[in-house]
């Protein structure tokens, strides 16, 4: 055996040494696994020629994967692939372009990795990082020399085992070592100083434990919920192969929760850091999500309040419709018939009374319609605010497209466009006005403006900051625009889950 042959395969055991160590003592990460499949590809390649670059492809995975052996990055999973078609196929690994593009893009990939994270995370990733560099580095001299036509051959390969030795060795002693956990683990409290938000607290121990999907869940009240105080479905027992929860206590009281993947907290160091975190910042965290809870409560609230005040508008219009305003149609025809067959001076006072019912009923029918319009109730908007624009004293366009939305967008439209239309007649000074509703995807948005005096000031009447109130309640948003002199521009955007046909 030559001295070449003799350092070969003394690399290869170092790679599977370094890969049976690290498999067997940091159960926690798969790079072992990958360094062993790196070393039986390096010696087969001594008997079996075809395969002499197989290890490309779970050495690079390897590198790219660090610290957790997992990712769900699909950048990271093209150039892992590449290279594990490239090591199996000779024809292809032994063209210098390929090899040069290769090893680029696994430079690049893991000088990705380490540019975009931070704290603990970017220490951990700047082993594998300097490992890319060398391995890509000699591996693109050895193609530049078979380009060039020079005899970089043999440099290059030497240092290239040399490379491979000292990469494997440094990947193996992180883990092994617990260099990493430990870092991760004292790292973890500072870098919590600047993260006492919840979602940030959830960034930075997905990016710690290598889970990007990894969900926080905290106990409020009796509810679950997350940062954003939304409800959170804890995985149930026959739910997790693939997620497990851990719960953090205090005082022997589950306070929060982590879902994760089951390896992402398999070493007892780094899960018992990740626990101290979470309860580090919790009191905060807590805090935050109860009030995004509560105000999530508010808002539901809120949002009740406007759907239930808009059904005892449109109950009361029914009533009036059917009672009062029926009542006094038939009083009034009764009227008319005994007027028609009196003659003289009574029956004179008695058309007088019919005259002044019947402009009684109006009104009412007037006060109906502010109420809860019944063309809003049965046809929709198209119908209401085209009724609404013919009693207007100004012209008015009106763009409303056909169908219907849900029952409280289409009312809190309706009475947008009400209070605009009262504030035109009753300041502007307006010429003409015009009244836009349209979708904008998941927004119902409506627009009055008009070429009035402007000046209009939401703080100036409570019409304007009850149309707010409306619209925030479901969620929405009102906006105005009124420079003096240059007319008034309302604007209402509204959340649509679904259009109601």
């Amino acid at each position: 055996m030559t001295l070449a042959q003799g350092v070969d395969v003394a690399t290869g055991v170092v790679l599977v040494t370094a890969g049976v160590t690290t498999w067997t003592r940091a159960r926690h990460s798969r790079t072992g696994s990958l360094l062993v499949l790196a070393g039986v590809a390096w010696l087969a390649g001594d008997v079996v020629p075809a395969l002499a670059l197989a290890h490309r492809g779970p050495l690079v995975h390897a590198l790219l994967t660090f610290p957790t052996g997992r990712t769900r990055s699909r950048p990271v999973i093209v150039v892992i692939a590449a290279a594990y078609v490239d090591g199996l196929v000779p024809a292809v690994a032994r063209q210098p372009w390929t090899t040069i593009a290769l090893m680029s893009a696994v430079l690049g990939v893991a000088a990705w990795r380490w540019s975009v994270a931070s704290g603990v995370e970017r220490r951990a990733l700047l082993v594998p990082l300097l490992g890319a560099a060398a391995v890509g580095a000699l591996l693109t001299l050895a193609a530049i020399g078979r380009l060039t036509g020079a005899d970089t051959d043999t440099l290059a390969s030497w240092a290239y085992d040399a490379a491979i030795v000292l990469t494997a060795g440094a990947l193996a002693v992180t883990l092994v070592s617990g260099r990493s956990v430990r870092a991760a683990a004292t790292g973890l409290v500072v870098d919590l100083a600047d993260s006492q938000e919840p979602r940030a607290l959830r960034d930075l121990l997905s990016r710690t434990v290598g889970d990007p999907a990894l969900v926080i869940a905290y106990r409020v009240d009796q509810e679950w919920v997350d940062e954003a105080g939304q409800p959170v479905r804890l995985p149930l027992a026959e739910e997790t192969e693939q997620r497990v929860v851990t719960f953090v206590e205090d005082g022997g009281t589950p306070v929060a929760a982590l879902v994760h993947d089951p390896a992402a907290l398999r070493d007892s160091t780094l899960a018992h850091s990740v626990g101290a975190a979470v309860r580090l910042v919790l009191a905060n965290v807590r805090l935050q999500t109860e009030d995004a809870a509560r105000m999530r409560d508010v808002v539901a609230s809120r949002r009740r309040l406007v759907e239930a005040g808009d059904e005892q508008r449109r109950r009361l219009r029914e009533q009036l419709r059917v009672g009062a305003e029926q009542t006094l149609a038939d009083v009034s025809r009764e009227l008319a018939a005994i007027a028609a067959s009196r003659q003289g001076r009574a029956g004179a006072d008695i058309g007088e009374l019919v005259e002044e019912l019947d402009a009684a009923s109006d009104d009412l029918t007037r006060f109906a319609q502010g109420v809860h319009p019944k063309a809003l109730t049965e046809h929709g908007l198209p119908e209401a605010l085209g009724d609404l624009a013919a009693q207007a004293a100004v012209p008015v366009r009106v763009d409303v497209p056909p169908g219907r939305f849900p029952t409280p967008q289409e009312a809190a439209v309706y009475f947008v466009c009400s209070e605009a239309m009262a504030n035109v007649a009753k300041y502007a000074n307006a010429s003409g006005v015009s009244i836009e509703v349209a979708r904008d995807g998941p927004r119902l948005v409506v627009r009055v403006a008009d070429d009035g005096r402007g000046g209009a000031d939401p703080a100036g009447g409570s019409g304007l900051r009850g149309l707010m109130d409306r619209v925030e309640a479901l969620g929405g948003r009102l906006t105005i625009r009124s420079p003096v002199g240059a007319g008034t521009l309302l604007q209402a955007e509204l959340p649509v889950a679904s259009e109601v046909s």
